[in-house]
C-alpha cells in the first residue's frame, strides 16, 4: 500500500507486490552474466516490498542483489514507480535498461511506451554499500543499510495522454477562513499526437475549474486564484483535510491538503497564529522483523503509542518516512521533521563535488513528493556535519538555497552536534542542538550551563532572535534492567534524564521544542555494532518491540502537563 486514500479513478493501477525472483550477487557478476536477460535458475523466492536483512541467512550481507519478475499489461504505456530501493538501482524491461536511481528513501519512475500488451519482465539490480567517501548515508551510520526494494512498486496503464505532475500552493487571508489556490498542472501526450481534451478540477467532489487545453508532448496548465471560502484549517487538534483532483478524459489524480499557516515570530513557532511547543521523539523506521519495510499496521501502531504518549510531534530520522506514514500524521494532526539521510559526515568528505549533487538530488526528490503533507512543518538540510568548517558552511549554503527555492513556506533547521562552535546558524530559520549530557560526556546538569553558553554564542553572533528546538537528547536503556541503583543503562536513570531535561527545555522560554532521542530501540550499522550492546542503539523510550520502558510512562505525565 502507498497511500491512505483512492488516488485515481479512471487510471488503472496496480501494484508489483508479492513474490519476485531473488538472488544475491557478492561477486558482482550479474551484468557481465546478462541477469536481465536471463535470470539465474537457481535463484530463490522473495517478497517485495521487503529487506533482505530479514531473510534467514541473509542477517549481515551487504552488497549487490538482483529482483525479477514478470507482469501482464493491457496497456501500450506504462509509468511504473518505485517508492523506494535501498540504496543504489538499475531497472531493466524485457531486458532494456530503463534507467538507474540513486538514494534509498524517495520514488523514481520510468515511463514507456509502445509496448506490447501482454507479459513482460522487469529486472532490478539493487546495490546497498555505502563507503565513506561519496554515498549518502556513510558507510558508519547509527542505523542499518538494510537492502532490497523495500517499499511498493506500482505499475500505471497510461492512455494517449495523462497528467504527469501537479503542484498546489495556496495563500491564507488574514482572518485564515479563506483561500487562493494557484495550481500548476503538467499534461502530456504518449502517442506523439496533439490532443484537445477539457481539464478539470475538483476540490471535495464538486468541481471548481474547467478549460480546454490542447495536451502537445508535454503542457504545463497554471490555475491561478481559485478562491474557496469557509474554509476549515489543518491543525494538530483538528487536522482536516480537503481532497483535490484533476481530471481529463482519459485520466486522473487525487491529492490531499491542508490549510495551515506556519510562522516563526517573536523566537516562537506559530501555527494558524497560535503559539505552539514541539513535544516530539525522533523515529527511526526500524523494526526487528520488517527493517525498513513497514506494514501498515506497524505506521498506525507507532502513531498510536506516540499520541498517547502525549506527542505532538515526530521528526523523521535520518530519512523521508514512508508515504502512508506522512498520511496517518496528516489524519492524526502530527507536526513532522522531514531530513536527507546526511549524517556525521567530515570535512573532507563534504568538499567532494559528489556529495553535493546527490544531497542536492535528494532534497529535491524529498520535497517534491512530500510538498502537499500538511503535516511536514520543517525541513532538515542535514544532522550531525562538520558545520564548524567551510566545507560545512557551503554545503549548508547550497542545501538552504536549494530548498527556499522550492519552498518558501516551510522553515528549515538542522541538527548540530557541535553548537558552540558551529558557523553555519545564520542560514537556517531555527536553531536545533543535539547533546548528549548525562551519557557521552558531562552530568545531567550540565545542560543548564551549556545553555548559558549557547545563549551568549547566539547573542555575540547576532543570531539571538532565532528560535531553539533540542533536537536530540537521551540515554540508553537496557529494557528491563531495573536496579536499587540508579546507573546509566538502567531504565530508572533513563527516567531520572528525561523528567529532569524535559522541565528544564519546557520553563526555557528560548526553547520552542525538544525531540528525545528516541521512540524505539533501532538495529546499528555493522561499523557501530561493537560499540552497541545488542548491536542496537538503546535509547528508545519503548523496546524495538515497541514495549514501554519505564521512562515512557514518566514522559507521558510531563507531555500531558505542558
Amino acid at each position: 500500500m502507498v497511500r491512505l486514500f483512492e488516488r485515481h479513478k479512471k487510471r488503472h493501477v496496480y501494484t508489483l507486490d508479492g513474490m519476485w525472483k531473488f538472488k544475491t550477487d557478492p561477486e558482482r557478476k550479474g551484468m557481465s552474466e546478462k541477469w536481465y536477460e536471463r535470470f539465474p535458475e537457481d535463484a530463490s523466492d522473495a517478497v517485495v516490498p521487503s529487506c533482505w536483512n530479514n531473510d534467514i541467512g541473509l542477517y549481515e550481507y551487504e552488497g549487490m542483489a538482483w529482483y525479477c519478475r514478470t507482469f501482464l499489461t493491457r496497456s501500450e504505456n506504462l509509468n511504473i514507480v518505485f517508492h523506494g530501493v535501498t540504496g543504489f538501482a538499475d531497472v531493466y524491461l524485457d531486458g532494456t535498461h530503463l534507467g538507474s536511481h540513486y538514494g534509498g528513501f524517495t520514488p523514481f519512475s520510468f515511463t514507456v511506451t509502445g509496448l506490447t500488451a501482454g507479459e513482460h519482465t522487469i529486472a532490478v539490480c539493487v546495490d546497498n554499500i555505502h563507503n565513506d567517501t561519496d554515498t549518502i548515508p556513510l558507510a558508519r551510520v547509527d542505523w542499518y543499510h538494510y537492502g532490497g526494494i523495500t517499499r511498493s512498486v506500482e505499475v500505471m496503464e497510461l492512455e494517449r495522454a495523462w497528467i504527469k505532475d501537479y503542484r498546489i500552493d495556496y495563500v491564507l487571508s488574514d482572518d485564515l477562513k479563506s483561500a487562493k489556490l494557484n495550481m500548476q498542472v503538467n499534461l502530456e501526450s504518449l502517442d506523439g499526437l496533439s490532443h484537445s481534451d477539457m481539464l478539470k478540477v475538483y476540490i471535495n467532489g464538486s468541481k471548481v475549474y474547467e478549460t480546454r487545453v490542447d495536451i502537445k508532448d508535454s503542457t504545463e496548465i497554471s490555475v491561478e486564484n481559485l478562491e474557496l471560502n469557509d474554509i476549515k484549517l489543518w491543525d494538530t487538534d483538528a487536522p482536516n483535510l480537503y481532497s483535490v483532483r484533476f481530471e481529463i478524459s482519459e485520466d486522473d489524480v487525487t491529492e490531499r491538503i491542508g490549510f495551515r499557516k506556519i510562522e516563526i515570530r517573536d523566537k516562537q513557532l506559530f501555527l494558524n497564529n497560535k503559539m505552539v511547543y514541539l513535544k516530539g521523539v525522533n523515529r527511526h523506521e526500524d523494526h526487528p522483523d520488517w527493517g525498513f519495510a513497514f506494514p501498515a499496521k506497524l505506521m498506525k501502531r507507532d502513531i498510536d503509542i506516540i499520541k498517547n504518549l502525549g506527542c505532538n510531534a515526530i521528526r523523521g530520522s535520518h530519512y523521508p518516512n514512508a508515504e502512508a506514514f506522512l498520511d496517518f500524521m496528516d489524519q492524526e494532526g502530527i507536526l513532522f521533521w522531514e531530513e536527507i539521510p546526511m549524517w556525521g559526515f567530515p570535512e573532507g568528505v563534504l568538499k567532494n563535488p559528489l556529495v553535493l549533487e546527490r544531497g542536492l538530488k535528494m532534497h529535491e526528490e524529498m520535497i517534491k513528493r512530500d510538498y502537499h503533507h500538511p503535516c511536514v512543518i520543517l525541513w532538515g538540510l542535514h544532522n550531525e556535519i562538520d558545520t564548524h568548517t567551510e566545507a560545512g558552511y557551503e554545503i549548508t549554503k547550497a542545501f538552504a538555497e536549494k530548498v527556499r527555492s522550492m519552498d518558501k513556506t516551510r522553515p528549515i533547521t538542522y541538527a548540530s552536534n557541535q553548537p558552540l562552535e558551529d558557523i553555519c546558524f545564520s542560514l537556517v530559520d531555527i536553531v536545533s542542538v543535539n547533546k548528549y549530557f548525562g551519557w557521552y560526556y558531562g552530568e545531567i546538569e550540565s545542560w543548564a550551563e551549556f545553555l548559558s553558553e549557547f545563549r551568549e554564542k547566539l547573542e555575540k553572533e547576532n543570531i539571538s532572535d532565532k528560535p531553539i528546538i533540542i533536537s536530540e537528547f537521551g540515554t540508553a536503556a537496557l529494557y528491563g534492567e531495573n536496579t536499587f541503583e540508579c546507573i546509566r543503562w538502567t531504565e530508572n536513570y533513563q527516567e531520572k534524564l528525561l523528567s529532569y531535561t524535559l522541565k528544564l527545555f519546557h520553563e526555557d522560554p528560548d526553547i520552542i521544542g525538544c525531540y528525545i532521542w528516541q521512540y524505539c530501540d533501532i538495529r546499528t550499522a555493522k561499523e557501530l555494532g561493537l560499540s552497541r550492546a545488542r548491536g542496537f542503539n538503546n535509547k528508545g523510550i519503548v523496546n524495538e518491540y515497541r514495549k514501554p520502558k519505564l521512562a515512557y510512562w514518566t514522559v507521558k505525565k510531563i507531555f500531558e502537563q505542558q
